[in-house]
């Protein structure tokens, strides 16, 4: 069975009933990043450019698979991204996918990770982030956003069944703004939005009116078709600038710990819910206690970064993946680096990975430079949308090749892993990948110490 792309566009899908909410929901997120716009403006003609889509980015022609629908009710965010899924980005994917766009899960040359990604075909450039929630944290009651996203206003609404924490927009908005992108989709299925920023004022979030399921003219499918045509003509702008001066404006709106309040969202017990990332100790992170002695808190419970005083400080392009987090270059004060980035909230083991590889940085602190990279910086940036390690950039490095080494060169690779042993330190990953070589220098460097073991007696004793 099949269908042409505008009978594919004007399915109206079923509508999906929430479940009531029983009990806490760990497999819903809220954010944990304060990011957030200066303004929040109604997207005046987004309804006028999805009704006139198909003319304006002509559909393909052809027969295309016919795509049933799934009605069941929701009880989790992974429900709520599985129905979106099926019932709204796959079929427009099949359109999408003859016109050099594709929704994906991941896209490796991101900064975050969203739900869902319109990338290239070769799925190397991410063209606009999807972000799913819940109706149990996100549920305006016919309110709009840009009526209610001041703290001010949200206090006037009386429905409890009112859901909204500054967090939420938050999320989506700092996976557009530090990638450059200039549009993104915030749902919880039975609710839409569709957003926008402009190149010409970063800061300022356009947001769409409601879109539900069983809407037409337009349709969910044809909104989101719009969206994605936008998305994949437009070319990404500038990143966000991620260097504060040494604290985190609320934007003079908004000076409430808003995500301290956490009851109405899923999962408030969870250690890395809060904006106060009080276990910047690292304490929870890992047991050792030389580890902890060797620490220093990575910025203040804001997320301080770095000042920008010293120097350009920019991220740019992918450049690998570690066993934890993506990897990209860049510089730091004007010194090439690399910077090693997770998700704040979402990539919770890659966080906690970073946050004791930044450990086994101070503990081997005589060794950087030398036979480990220099590490420049640890915490947050963009705001606390991602948490980095800012490494040295070894020049012009390649990763050893054992067949190659002579008797000399794997006796001095040897000597400098016992001296890693020496300080109790054991990288538990010794591979060609993680062992580089600076030809300028003939120096090896040893990284990524992501699977470390701690065999020093102060890991037992107090």
């Amino acid at each position: 069975m099949t269908e042409t792309a505008d009978q594919i566009l004007s399915h109206v899908v079923p509508v999906c009933q929430w479940n009531p909410q029983i009990s806490l929901n760990p497999t819903s997120t809220a954010s944990a990043y304060p990011l957030f716009p200066d303004d929040v403006r109604e997207w005046n003609q987004f309804f006028r450019g999805a009704r006139l889509a198909r003319i304006q980015y002509p559909l393909p022609g052809g027969q295309f698979p016919f795509f049933s629908t799934v009605a069941k009710p929701l009880k989790n965010e992974k429900d709520a991204e599985d129905r979106f899924n099926s019932n709204v980005l796959s079929p427009i994917d099949a359109i999408l996918g003859t016109q050099g766009g594709n929704f994906e899960r991941k896209c490796r040359g991101l900064l975050g990770v969203p739900d869902f990604v319109l990338s290239t075909i070769n799925l190397e450039v991410a063209k606009m982030p999807v972000e799913m929630k819940t109706r149990f944290n996100l549920n305006l009651c016919s309110h709009h956003l840009w009526t209610i996203y001041r703290r001010a206003q949200r206090d006037q609404i009386t429905d409890h069944n009112f859901k909204f924490k500054k967090a939420i927009l938050s999320q989506v908005f700092g996976a557009m703004a530090c990638n450059g992108l200039h549009y993104g989709i915030l749902s919880n299925y039975s609710d839409t939005y569709f957003l926008k920023r402009e190149e010409t004022n970063q800061t300022t979030l356009y947001v769409s009116r409601i879109v539900q399921p069983n809407d037409a003219n337009p349709t969910l499918r044809e909104c989101v078709y719009y969206i994605s045509q936008l998305a994949i003509n437009d070319n990404a702008g500038e990143r966000l600038d991620h260097i504060k001066n040494d604290n985190i404006s609320t934007n003079g709106f908004d000076d409430d710990a808003d995500d301290a309040d956490n009851s109405s969202d899923d999962n408030p017990d969870d250690s890395d819910y809060t904006d106060d990332d009080s276990s910047d100790n690292y304490d929870d992170d890992y047991p050792s206690k030389k580890m902890k002695r060797g620490s220093k808190k990575a910025g203040s419970s804001k997320k301080v970064i770095a000042s920008s005083s010293k120097g350009i400080t920019t991220i740019d392009e992918y450049i690998g993946g570690g066993t934890f987090g993506k990897v990209f270059s860049g510089l730091y004060h004007g010194q090439a680096v690399a910077w090693k980035t997770c998700d704040a909230y979402k990539e919770k083991e890659a966080k906690k990975s970073l946050r004791v590889e930044a450990n086994v940085y101070s503990i081997l602190k005589e060794c950087q430079g030398n036979i480990i990279p220099r590490l420049l910086y640890k915490g947050y940036v963009y705001d606390g949308y991602l948490y980095v390690l800012t490494l040295q950039l070894i020049e012009d490095a390649r990763h050893i090749d054992p067949a190659n080494l002579t008797v000399e060169e794997k006796r001095t690779i040897m000597q400098q892993l016992e001296t890693i042993h020496s300080y109790g330190i054991l990288h538990n990953d010794i591979a060609q990948r993680n062992i580089l070589l600076e030809p300028k220098s003939h120096r090896f460097f040893f990284i990524d110490f992501g699977l470390i073991a701690d065999v020093s007696s102060s890991f037992y004793t107090e």
